[in-house]
């Protein structure tokens, strides 16, 4: 009777804990709000957010049972993120260039997945993926460095087709997907040129070409395309950004090599808000600096911060920022690479209501 007992028990218990599996057990959020520039000018970006693992999630109740039982699995966390696309959506894709993998972050349903190689699986990725983009289908395009492919995956990581650029592209950097045009634009750092193909396959023309000259460029890496379908290239080792319309004639330039707030020493990503308005991530300025379309500065977010040395959150605090990509919903996702994390932000586009922080403590 007493064995019988100690199993009733023991199937109570686990009753109750999947009864209670839809609790979250995680800390509530923080009620202070950050915003840049900071009061009493009116606000721009507000922060929201930093995920480092899968432990940013709330656990449920039965997830806290079976580590009791059977103590914590390793989290799946970052170790070098370098490229972020979200599909505004709540889905956050990031690539991963020390785990060479593309960390899945669901922050609707809370849970994070890996894509990795697979070389067994015709189906899973063949590369090191390190370079993304999203295109309205809600399909994934990567390449890797010293590939001559680009892989499509759909939202559940199956590879759906691969688009042959061998002979095309010295050295691939950036990539991105033009969806109202249907048009894929590719990189070529060590060329200094930008490739186009069609999403079919195609390819379309080719522009840009080695030098410091209007419209010519060296080492360029990050690429994005505004409302107007004009096309903006990070410029990386002529310490500017350059913009081409969708024939890639060259339009117009702005920035220069240099540590003023207005000028870039070097540049690891860029993206463009609903406004047109052009972020770019300054690695070794630890800032994103957002500039209007024509190129005029706006504003300088964020300073040098270190996560592990300071043990502090510190909301807008980077180190080496890499990739940043700005959803549909001015949702701002930063690769905040050294502090092994993602931020997220928002654009404010209206004055934002409600207290604010007016002095962050974490800023200072």
């Amino acid at each position: 009777m007493k064995l019988k007992f100690s199993k009733y028990r023991l199937l109570a218990l686990v009753a109750s804990v999947l009864f209670l599996s839809g609790c979250a057990t995680g800390q509530p959020e923080s009620t202070r709000r950050y915003v840049f520039p900071r009061p009493p000018d009116p606000p721009k970006i507000e922060w929201i957010k930093s995920y480092y693992s899968q432990q940013d999630f709330p656990k449920t109740g039965f997830e806290s049972f079976m580590e009791t039982l059977f103590g914590e699995t390793r989290p799946i966390a970052f170790e070098k993120p370098i490229d972020i696309k979200s599909n505004g959506k709540g889905v956050v894709y990031v690539t991963d260039i020390v785990t060479n993998s593309i960390h899945v972050y669901d922050l609707v349903n809370n849970k994070v997945t890996l894509w990795t190689k697979n070389s067994d699986n015709e189906k899973a990725l063949q590369i090191d993926p390190v370079y993304l983009s999203l295109d309205s289908a809600g399909l994934i395009y990567t390449v890797g460095k010293g590939e001559s492919s680009i892989y499509v995956l759909d939202p559940t990581g199956v590879v759906v087709k691969k688009i042959d650029f061998s002979g095309k592209v010295k050295e691939v950097g950036g990539i991105c997907v033009d969806d109202p045009r249907g048009r894929i634009y590719l990189v070529d750092v060590k060329g200094g040129k930008i490739e186009v193909f069609t999403k079919a396959g195609a390819h379309l023309l080719t522009f840009g070409k080695q030098g410091d000259g209007n419209g010519e460029l060296n080492r360029p890496f990050p690429i994005a395309v505004n409302s107007k379908g004009e096309i903006i290239v990070g410029d990386v080792m002529n310490g500017r950004v350059q913009i081409f319309d969708g024939d890639g004639k060259f339009l117009r330039k702005f920035g220069q090599r240099g540590d003023a707030n207005a000028e870039f020493q070097i540049i690891k990503g860029l993206s463009v808000d609903s406004d047109d308005n052009v972020y770019v991530t300054d690695g070794k300025a630890n800032q994103i600096k957002i500039y209007n379309t024509n190129g005029e500065f706006l504003l300088g977010l964020g300073t040098a911060f270190s996560v592990s040395i300071s043990k502090r959150e510190s909301p807008g605090g980077f180190l080496l920022p890499q990739g940043i990509f700005i959803d549909k919903n001015d949702m701002i996702y930063v690769a905040d690479q050294a502090n092994m994390r993602f931020q997220i932000f928002k654009y404010l586009k209206d004055k934002a209501d409600g207290d604010v922080d007016k002095n962050p403590k974490s800023l200072k």
